[in-house]
């Protein structure tokens, strides 16, 4: 009798498993619109004179401050010309969280360890799109100079990519 009642349950086991079940989960999706980006002002570091004597300076063009400074051994100094960090607008959603790379080039040879700085915001947290839904970002920058880069004039770009998080 034993071995009856272990094949009606080994029996009642297979009917169960040729069944089926279904469970259902939601789905949903936000489509945001794109962040955009906007140049509203170029990177200016003015006019500097270069070092008349065997030792380099740097140049460095400070994003809160608008002020270009020089430093190191070189006798060069800041002339005049007009100064500005770069500035950007980031408009997006509000809440939106992103990261951002940057690049300057000149197209002219001669100056050297060029860089730009992190970005500065305006308003608002760096890597968070304000409740107004735009965000100033502001960029300065330094490069060296010695006696041997060339006197002329540096034009270039500074590149900003966004990247959501």
């Amino acid at each position: 009798m034993a071995a009856s009642a272990t094949a009606l349950t080994l029996s009642a086991g297979a009917a169960l498993a040729s069944g089926s079940v279904t469970a259902t989960a939601s789905a949903s999706v936000t489509i945001l619109a794109p962040v955009t980006i906007q140049a509203t002002q170029g990177l200016e570091f003015g006019s500097v004179t270069k070092p008349a004597n065997a030792a380099a300076n740097t140049v460095t063009l400070d994003a809160a401050s608008n002020n270009v400074t020089l430093s190191g051994a070189g006798d060069g100094a800041r002339a005049a010309g007009t100064v500005n960090a770069a500035k950007f607008s980031l408009i997006g959603q509000a809440g939106i969280t992103y990261s951002t790379s940057q690049s300057l080039t000149f197209a002219e040879p001669g100056l050297d360890r060029v860089s730009v700085s992190a970005p500065l915001v305006g308003n608002g947290a760096f890597g968070v799109i304000p409740a107004s839904g735009v965000q100033e970002l502001r960029f300065g920058g330094a490069f060296d100079v010695s006696a041997a880069t060339p006197a002329q004039a540096y034009t270039g770009a500074l590149s900003v990519t966004v990247n959501y998080n």
